[in-house]
């Protein structure tokens, strides 16, 4: 097998994983009450400098979070599978698994699988993971400069 060829399949692979757990995330699918039970349980198990956030932005605005939510998710989702706009992905990506880390209480130390998609999504936006089978690489030839794809 070439060696060279081993990096970008796992590049894709990475881009794939990401589009499989965003689009069957366990952060909601927008059941009735589920986002309220989610947020109320978060606000009193969350890092403690990050329950005042939940208790005193999200909670009173739970229907704008719970639509970001579900569009940012759905959005890293595509993206990932289509290789398209795959830096931008990675970055929301990564701003909402902070915030899902920051958020469910966790041991220190112990990494859980919030902590190995940041990893994998800071491993796709560096790499531009987009541009090896994906809509990215079409994007790129046609415009270099653009630093999304």
């Amino acid at each position: 097998m070439n060696s060279k060829a081993m990096p970008a399949w796992l590049l894709v692979m990475a881009r794939l994983y990401l589009a499989a757990t965003f689009l069957l995330s366990d952060h909601g699918n927008g059941a009735p009450g589920e986002m309220l039970q989610l947020i109320t349980r978060w606000s009193g198990t969350a890092r403690l400098w990050y329950r005042p956030f939940l208790s005193n932005i999200v909670l009173p605005h739970l229907g704008l979070f719970t639509n970001l939510v579900l569009i940012g998710e759905i959005y890293v989702g595509i993206a990932m599978l289509l290789g398209f706009t795959t830096r931008l992905a990675a970055m929301v990506s990564i701003f909402m698994l902070l915030n899902y880390w920051f958020a469910k209480s966790s041991v220190s130390g112990i990494p859980g699988l919030d902590t190995a998609d940041l990893v994998l999504s800071i491993i796709v936006l560096v790499t531009a993971a987009g541009r090896v089978l994906g809509l990215d690489q079409f994007l790129y030839r046609r415009f270099p400069r653009v630093p999304l794809w």
